[in-house]
């Protein structure tokens, strides 16, 4: 077995830099090779075929997290605290668990599903249920990322979206619908578990094994992980299913066509922190105030990025949605403008939640997002009615601007989230005075809103919001080397 397999590997900023840059890579294949093929999708299906595929998906989101099982971070910060060696079969006790976690999960996404949205179809669920277990050999991502090998999560991803958009390319050509749109995605995370399990063969044994001692600990630490992100994904993907039930596939179809553009600029802060939170972790054990400043630095960094982005989507709303989806989807305009924002909370929410993982602070965290959990359930039973799918939009910003105050006023993470937002007041007032303007000038919304986000990007620097430090970074991260 490589000896490095079974060792603790040290920190490096180049070798952070590169691992950062291997992981915008595997995000930009994975989540924008996904993005290319939800508007092939939405062209193919229609609004209400699109819309029952977004509610589908939106199902499948919670039956992952609930199958993860909080797995990948804290297999991320033991391996990283260095409490066990990589090949001491905790690898093959952690597929062993995922594979069964998925196998339950896809059953009861089944049986639920045709229970409580039987206009879904039965053939479009089995294809998602097979996806979920076909997904789990995807446990092997916090190895790749303890080993700083993110360059593997570029192969994983290609090999997601080649395979996903091979099998879509078949279901048009049989008229496959839905269930062939669901059945494509699951061929990719088939392809992407097989990737996996050759790519980590290469260095140690992959072969599933239960073993009780380390489902327990994985489990017993992330449990509450899992339900964390499963309230994260409750607040971010309810919406959906209400307005499934309250107005049908294509009000779900032009809510789906806004977020899921909205949430495609707010993918930065997850690949980022496939490198930062085993820095985070390390830095728990040996010095808070560097884990801070860190901190500080990765929300700054990302809010300065979010922002023109945030600026252009709310103004050229209409106008980006006809484009890309067809004209009929201009009509989730309003929920574009309002999903907009949160690529900010993402910046910061990300950074926020890592850091409380690495501190092992999960149930913190699960009083939170149950929190937000029941405030956006509220909100979207009470808004969605009266506002449609915009009710919905605006019920997930609130929950999510809320659950942010909360962590600014609660003593326990009062320092640490203050000194992460300071440095943003400005900046988003600024973002938030050219959207009101940018949405009332005359003109055509996409020159208008480009206009807008140069502006706003001019300003920063110009005041020097942006400084040296900044570009320094952004040179190390992008063309560092080893």
């Amino acid at each position: 077995m490589d000896p490095a397999a079974t060792a603790s590997e040290p920190f490096h900023p180049a070798g952070a830099a590169r691992s950062t840059r291997f992981a915008l890579i595997a995000t930009a294949i994975d989540k924008g090779g996904a993005m290319v093929l939800l508007l092939a999708i939405a062209r193919l299906l229609g609004a209400e075929g699109f819309g029952r595929y977004g509610a589908i998906m939106s199902l499948v989101a919670l039956a992952q997290v609930a199958a993860e099982c909080g797995q990948e971070p804290v297999l991320v910060r033991v391996l990283a605290q260095r409490d066990v060696q990589v090949g001491g079969g905790i690898v093959a006790g952690a597929l062993a668990m995922r594979l069964v976690f998925t196998a339950i999960t896809a059953a009861l996404l089944v049986g639920l599903g045709l229970a409580a949205f039987p206009a879904l179809g039965r053939a479009p669920l089995v294809a998602a249920a097979l996806g979920i277990v076909g997904s789990s050999g995807m446990a092997l991502r916090a190895v790749f990322r303890f080993w700083q090998r993110l360059e593997w999560l570029c192969v994983t991803a290609l090999a997601t979206v080649t395979a996903f958009a091979g099998g879509l390319a078949l279901a048009a050509a049989a008229g496959g619908g839905t269930g062939g749109a669901v059945g494509a995605w699951a061929a990719g995370q088939i392809a992407a578990s097989a990737a996996a399990l050759v790519l980590a063969g290469r260095r140690i044994a992959v072969a599933p094994r239960w073993r009780g001692d380390v489902v327990a600990r994985l489990a017993g630490s992330g449990w509450a992980l899992a339900l964390n992100a499963f309230l994260l994904t409750v607040t971010l993907r309810v919406g959906q299913l209400i307005v499934l039930r309250v107005e049908g596939p294509v009000a779900v179809g032009y809510l789906t066509a806004g977020g899921r553009l909205a949430e495609a600029f707010a993918l930065l802060p997850e690949s980022v922190m496939l490198m930062l939170l085993p820095v985070l972790a390390r830095y728990e054990a040996t010095d808070r105030e560097a884990q801070r400043r860190v901190s500080v630095r990765a929300v700054r960094c990302l809010a300065f990025l979010a922002l023109p982005v945030i600026v252009m989507l709310a103004i050229a709303a209409p106008a980006l949605l006809a484009l890309l989806y067809g004209p009929a989807y201009a009509a989730g305009a309003p929920a574009l403008q309002v999903s907009a924002w949160l690529a900010l909370l993402a910046a910061s929410g990300t950074v926020f939640t890592n850091l409380l993982i690495a501190r092992a602070s999960e149930r913190f965290l699960l009083a939170l997002n149950a929190g937000a959990s029941v405030v956006t359930l509220a909100l979207s039973l009470v808004l969605v009615p009266r506002l449609g799918f915009v009710g919905a939009a605006v019920a997930t910003l609130a929950a999510s601007v809320a659950a942010q105050v909360a962590l600014l006023v609660l003593p326990r993470t009062r320092a640490d989230v203050a000194a992460c937002l300071r440095p943003l007041v400005r900046p988003v007032a600024l973002a938030v005075g050219l959207v009101l303007a940018g949405i009332a000038a005359p003109g055509s919304r996409l020159a208008v809103g480009a206009a807008a986000a140069g502006l706003f990007v001019a300003v920063l620097i110009a005041t020097r919001t942006i400084d040296r430090d900044d570009w320094d970074l952004l040179r190390r991260v992008l063309i560092a080397r080893d």
